[in-house]
């Protein structure tokens, strides 16, 4: 009796974790996820080809992805690119490489779903600048949209 108590107990107990582990991030908009964890700046690499169609364009791509809680990132989704063309190949390996740390606040480290701009080719004129990344923006997301 003891041992099915305890096998009922630790299936129970399972169920739960898998229920907590399959539960969607939280949705953080990109004003607020250094509220939760800090991009570590050496993470940010790119495979870039020497040859790929508008690679030296000036450009932006819109890139969601998920920050789990070993503070690297899952489920990368290129959302926009401006121009078409190969900067989305780029835009993923940025995403897939870069790591994060958890802040303070997030001692749970609670998997977050975001969003970021990475810029290609930008102007250093910032008004040319500001033009070439709104091309880009995203106002809202939703774990839907991943």
């Amino acid at each position: 009796m003891l041992r099915r108590m305890i096998a009922v107990l630790a299936m129970a107990t399972s169920t739960v974790a898998v229920a907590q582990s399959d539960a969607p991030p939280r949705v953080v908009v990109p004003d607020k996820l250094a509220g939760y964890w800090a991009l570590v700046a050496a993470s940010v690499e790119a495979d870039v080809p020497i040859m790929a169609r508008n690679i030296s364009s000036p450009g932006c791509a819109a890139v969601s992805f998920v920050v789990e809680k070993d503070g690297r990132t899952s489920t990368i989704k290129v959302q926009r690119v401006v121009p078409a063309g190969d900067l989305a190949k780029v835009a993923t390996s940025m995403a897939s490489n870069m790591r994060f740390e958890p802040t303070v606040t997030n001692s749970g480290r609670d998997r977050v779903f975001s969003w970021l701009i990475f810029p290609f080719n930008a102007p250093t004129d910032p008004a040319a600048r500001t033009a070439v990344m709104q091309q880009c923006q995203i106002d809202k997301l939703g774990w839907n949209d991943r």
